[in-house]
């Protein structure tokens, strides 16, 4: 009788360990927890990305070099037409053009000019607008910057050099014209004007303060060239100033 109760006790206790090991609430490790899945709201904020273009990209810089080159003789073309209405024409020009996507100028004028004659800048211009140029990358837009310096064509005594008091007077006359014609931009432009010795004026240029004001440097060139100067002397004169 005394095995049976033994038998029966060591029954026992081997049923209950196995209880124990098969349940999980009742020891051991405790399997991982599981990441949450991302809530609906969270991936609607998600940022959403777009392809774009910006309006300026870049252009290369030694195609765009090349492509000035290949105007020179245009503007030596140019120098040498305005040579025949102003012997001593010359200064020094500084260009900016937009290229669009199909390598054509889409806006071009001078940021800067001493050549004094609307006609040949105007010349210049064309003659760049006429031109392929490289492609931008990256942008709708590309700009290209250029800047020369020209001699007179004509071995000739220069004009007298003034500096803008000298014709300070003169030009405070026109400023209701000069007003009424800076429609596009209101900023400051830069006149070149070359004085006749009896004061009229022989030829001028104006260069704009930006793209806009380019549509109002032909209404400005008309304007100066109806003004009446302080005669320089003997022999003309050349003045810079602004408006």
């Amino acid at each position: 009788m005394t095995n049976s109760l033994r038998l029966s006790s060591l029954s026992g206790i081997t049923c209950l360990a196995l209880a124990i090991a098969s349940c999980p609430a009742c020891g051991g490790s405790e399997p991982p927890p599981q990441t949450p899945a991302p809530s609906v709201e969270a991936r609607e904020d998600a940022p959403t990305q777009v392809s774009t273009s910006s309006e300026i990209g870049g252009l290369n810089e030694e195609k765009v070099d090349k492509t000035f080159q290949r105007a020179l003789s245009d503007f030596q073309r140019c120098l040498d037409d305005g040579a025949k209405r102003v012997e001593f024409l010359g200064g020094s020009v500084s260009f900016f053009l937009k290229i669009d996507t199909q390598g054509k100028v889409d806006h071009a004028h001078l940021e800067k000019s001493t050549i004094g004659d609307r006609e040949t800048e105007k010349c210049m211009l064309d003659s760049l607008r006429t031109k392929k140029w490289p492609k931008p990358v990256g942008g709708v837009h590309g700009l290209a910057r250029k800047s020369f310096d020209f001699d007179p064509p004509n071995d000739v005594r220069a004009p007298t050099s003034w500096d803008g008091e000298h014709v300070s007077d003169a030009v405070g006359k026109l400023s209701r014209k000069v007003s009424a014609c800076k429609k596009g931009d209101s900023g400051t432009f830069e006149a070149t004007v070359y004085v006749s010795t009896d004061g009229s004026v022989m030829a001028a240029g104006v260069t704009p303060p930006n793209e806009a004001g380019e549509s109002d440097v032909d209404c400005l060139v008309t304007t100066l060239k109806s003004a009446t100067l302080p005669s320089p002397g003997s022999w003309p004169a050349k003045v810079t100033f602004s408006l």
